[in-house]
């Protein structure tokens, strides 16, 4: 009897398949067999379709939770306030997982009616699935052969530029600026892909609940984002990103967590075909962001100054700059490290002595003897401008060179 019901459940998805349905109708023929709501979502848990009237709608994000005690098979789902226990079911084709299908309430199904059922509808889902995936890889090898030109300054005329982004609904006759998501620590040879394909979910929900037209590139530990700006004043711009980054932030951090998302502004162009630029600055401030802690995980690159000078210079000239400048202090200072630690401090509180005084718990007397001492160590003048410029720059170069030999 079992077997007979199986067969006739996967007919009749196999006939809605025919008849030109799609994973909607799948999901309301198979709830309607099995008398229960059923949600279909994919690898980064967001629904794709769902029977629920309340919860669990299109679009939406989800926790998938082990029952206590675990059970095999069986799972907590969880959106918001709405909960559901589900039996669940992987779909996957050739290795790939393609995403979950989830029967809501199963109750104690003794005979193991509801569990035959879904895996017998599990083939025709994952039919389903695949095709849709083939055609969306296929749609994405084109957008990401033009990305690709249009992100490395492969194409110039602006013209051809906007026609061809207007094929995916992109206006790239508006002002846009790049905004590059990275993946801390991603390894190739891992399942951090599954991780980065997350992000680019999350940055994509957020975007459409703006009813933002964006361009969208996953790139290995990246997810690339070009957002159209028509604000005109950088400040308005800038609030207006900084509220996006951060709900996607949020949301990454709710379901990528430990893991960490470094984030990096390009500036705005006008023209489509200078958008490369504000992908290479955007790169450059999210590897900056990771060498550079106290920067925190968004970094502008316009707000870089003399870091951005410094990160693409040859390695060995700022090393010389910096031991012409500092070596000599450094060799004298070599046990306590005091001398070194007071200067830095002296150069952060803008040289206010009474500042530095308090952040290093010294009297202002004893400094005045330790700046003393560093001047006649150097043969500077702690007073002259062109000193105070040089000796900040030998320091943001000790902390690049340090933390890239960390990495």
């Amino acid at each position: 009897m079992m077997v007979e019901e199986s067969l006739q459940l996967q007919n009749e998805l196999l006939n809605k398949l025919v008849q030109g349905g799609g994973l909607k109708e799948l999901v309301d023929s198979a709830a309607h067999f099995v008398q229960r709501e059923v949600v279909i979502a994919n690898t980064s848990n967001r629904v794709l379709e769902s029977t629920f009237s309340e919860g669990f709608s299109q679009g939406e994000f989800f926790a998938v939770l082990p029952l206590q005690p675990p059970v095999p098979g069986r799972v907590q789902l969880q959106a918001g306030e709405k909960k559901a226990e589900a039996l669940v079911v992987e779909l996957s084709h050739d290795a790939k997982r393609l995403g979950f299908l989830f029967i809501c309430d199963p109750g104690a199904d003794e005979d193991n009616r509801l569990k035959v059922l879904i895996h017998q509808a599990r083939n025709v889902f994952v039919l389903e699935l695949q095709k849709k995936a083939e055609l969306l890889e296929n749609s994405r090898n084109y957008q990401d052969a033009f990305l690709f030109d249009l992100l490395y300054g492969n194409i110039e005329d602006n013209a051809d530029i906007i026609a061809r982004g207007k094929l995916w609904g992109w206006d790239l006759s508006l002002p846009h600026v790049v905004t590059a998501f990275e993946l801390e620590d991603y390894e190739s040879y891992s399942q951090d892909h599954y991780l980065v394909t997350t992000l680019h979910d999350i940055i994509q929900s957020v975007a459409q609940s703006l009813d933002k037209t964006v361009i969208l590139m996953e790139k290995n530990e990246e997810v690339v984002l070009a957002l159209p700006v028509e604000a005109r004043k950088r400040r308005d711009f800038k609030a207006y990103l900084n509220m996006i980054i951060n709900q996607v932030l949020a949301q990454a951090e709710e379901r990528l967590a430990p893991r960490v998302i470094r984030v990096g502004v390009g500036r705005r162009y006008e023209q489509p075909s200078e958008l490369f630029r504000s992908y290479q600055e955007a790169k450059v401030a999210v590897k900056l962001s990771a060498l550079l802690k106290d920067k925190g995980p968004i970094v502008y690159f316009r707000e870089l100054g003399v870091e951005r000078i410094l990160y693409s210079h040859d390695k060995q000239e700022l090393l010389e700059f910096y031991r012409e400048i500092l070596a000599e202090l450094e060799a004298q200072d070599k046990q306590k490290n005091e001398l070194i630690e007071t200067l830095e401090n002296y150069l952060v509180y803008h040289c206010d002595l009474k500042a530095t005084a308090d952040a290093l718990f010294l009297h202002p007397n004893s400094l005045r003897y330790r700046l003393k001492r560093i001047e006649e160590i150097l043969d500077l003048d702690l007073e002259d401008f062109d000193t105070r410029v040089s000796l900040v720059i030998a320091f943001k170069i000790k902390h690049l060179i340090h933390s890239k030999e960390r990495l």
